[in-house]
């Protein structure tokens, strides 16, 4: 190196006196090349740690304490990812063909293998579980899908890293297929009208085999679900579709506040409609695939799903009207009868069971106690022009809505616009008797039903 280029602060670099000697006296050993590479990694960790608070002397001490004892003195902020770095690099060191990367979430150790090289191992499978790996396997090879099996049924010999991991670890083995992200559109278009409802992207990945490909995704914060299976094949044009929706995460919380139910609510209401579905798949915002529509209201899954939606839909409706606070219960049962009445108290609420003299099958009927000297019979035989009516329960119904039981107001039925008609001689009552009241409709008759307030 000439002194020019010696003096040049571009081939600066800090040393201590020892090393500086000894980086002098053997050039052969010390190259240019490995020094500027030296300095290179040196000015990259310089500028990773920039604005970062240095290690005191206790984090040394902490440390020590923290992995004698399994209880840290105090909160080191890199402590959580330097004890995956020092097991990755652990199990490394085992066997230097391998990447390891670790993780650890709900209370379970994943531990990723990544071959750098070619790498032969030998694995034996147990008798009792070969049928199900071979199974498996072929599954993985030919559609993409990732295998699971038990680790104990599995022995790995010819590296000391799987050796190590199998023979101290209880878990499930799992071989991953290469995974490519993609996004899944989906779409429903009334045929009637063209009317078009999208819905949210499906974020997900693609596996591929030799046969067919799988794509995976979900949407709404994971509440969604959406996978299929397409062959290779391109006379083949069918898929197997699964679309799934995960209520557990809704536990727990109140009906009234249940994330993303609206949007799940129209999707399922419209597919049991009749809406024609649509889907695309999308790779890096290219579009690789289209279906055809499909109709799926005959589905047994979106009918299913769909009916428990509409039960979800009639809680929210008396909730609101009654605050009452109903918590969500994924597991909930109910029988038809709870069902259809928690739909008529529903439509109640909302004023859906307002009739006309044509929506009616029957006259309103309703007994009477003839009171001292008849009275009240006689004061209803004089009326000759249409009145205002209304019949209210005693006491109000039990209702069991998500296994809590709730007792509803008492029920009122109003009528508009009738005329009594009295079925019995006047004349041979007597006090006490029961006498049976028909409510003749009149022009411009309504009947209203709904509760006390």
């Amino acid at each position: 190196m000439s002194q020019e280029k010696r003096k040049s602060i571009e081939n600066a670099i800090w040393l201590c006196a020892n090393c500086s000697i000894d980086i002098d006296r053997d050039e052969d050993r010390y190259s240019t090349a490995l020094l500027n590479e030296w300095k290179i990694k040196a000015e990259d960790i310089a500028r990773i740690e920039l604005g970062r608070k240095l290690p005191s002397n206790d984090d040394a001490i902490n440390s020590v304490s923290a992995a004698l004892t399994g209880f840290p003195k105090s909160y080191i902020s890199t402590a959580i990812s330097n004890v995956h770095k020092a097991s990755e690099k652990s199990l490394e060191m085992l066997d230097p063909r391998f990447l390891v990367k670790t993780s650890h979430d709900n209370g379970k150790t994943s531990i990723g293998i990544y071959a750098k090289e070619n790498v032969q191992c030998s694995m034996k499978i147990s008798s009792e579980h070969a049928k199900q790996y071979i199974e498996k396997y072929q599954q993985l090879f030919e559609h993409g899908k990732d295998l699971e099996i038990d680790s104990d049924a599995i022995t790995i010999e010819g590296s000391k890293l799987l050796e190590e991991i199998f023979g101290t670890t209880k878990g499930v083995f799992s071989i991953s297929s290469r995974k490519m992200e993609a996004t899944q559109k989906l779409w429903l278009v009334q045929d009637e009208t063209n009317v078009i409802e999208s819905f949210d992207d499906i974020k997900g990945v693609i596996s591929f085999g030799v046969k067919s490909f799988t794509f995976e995704g979900d949407s709404c914060n994971k509440l969604f679900s959406f996978s299929y299976q397409k062959s290779l094949d391109e006379k083949d044009d069918k898929a197997n579709i699964s679309m799934s929706l995960c209520f557990e995460q809704w536990d727990g919380a109140s009906i009234m506040f249940l994330p993303y139910y609206e949007k799940l609510y129209s999707l399922y209401k419209k597919m049991s409609e009749g809406w024609v579905l649509f889907t695309s798949l999308e790779i890096n915002g290219i579009r690789v695939l289209l279906s055809k529509g499909m109709t799926v209201s005959k589905w047994d899954y979106v009918l299913d799903t769909v009916s428990f939606l509409h039960y979800i839909n009639y809680s929210k409706v008396v909730s609101d009207s009654f605050n009452w606070d109903i918590r969500f219960v994924s597991d909930v049962s109910y029988t038809s009868d709870e069902f259809r009445q928690i739909c008529d108290v529903s439509d109640v609420l909302n004023g859906k069971q307002v009739y006309e003299e044509g929506a009616i099958t029957s006259n309103a009927t309703c007994e009477l106690i003839v009171g001292q000297n008849c009275l009240n019979i006689n004061e209803l035989s004089k009326i000759d022009q249409a009145i205002s009516m209304k019949m209210v329960q005693s006491e109000g119904e039990d209702i069991l809505i998500f296994g809590k039981q709730f007792t509803l107001p008492p029920k009122i039925i109003a009528l508009d616009y009738v005329l009594p008609k009295i079925h019995a001689e006047i004349a041979t009552l007597k006090e006490n008797d029961i006498v049976k009241v028909e409510w003749l409709p009149q022009s411009n008759f309504k009947c209203e039903v709904k509760y006390e307030t």
